[in-house]
């Protein structure tokens, strides 16, 4: 199944900048969002076959944590916590609004806060 990846950034002000859209292919026969897939007419049935639908998976991927404010709150004197929003986004389950799953990525000597 071909997917998105959402990338972010986390500042300690608590802003989350989106930074990009990736498309990652799955390259399987089956997929039909996949450049692979053909609607070939030597019999080829998507039905039988078992093929995916048009459904494309997301993923929100908090790439970067930093340690300094955003700069809207750098330009406003704000500090750690402060970035309007911020406040009703630590209140939510799992720092979401409860739309969106963001999932963080960390390697294994990184200093990760829990803000």
């Amino acid at each position: 199944m071909c997917f998105t990846i959402i990338s972010y950034t986390d500042w300690i002000c608590g802003y989350r900048q989106n930074t990009g859209t990736h498309q990652v292919a799955c390259i399987r026969r089956t997929c039909r969002l996949s450049d692979v897939h053909s609607e070939r007419n030597d019999g080829h049935d998507c039905n039988v076959e078992g093929c995916t639908g048009p459904t494309v998976e997301e993923q929100h991927l908090v790439m970067e944590r930093r340690r300094d404010v955003c700069a809207e709150c750098r330009e406003h004197g704000r500090g750690p916590g402060q970035h309007p929003g911020a406040l009703a986004a630590r209140r939510a389950a799992n720092g979401t609004n409860g739309a969106i799953n963001y999932r963080h990525i960390a390697g294994p000597g990184d200093d990760v806060p829990d803000w």
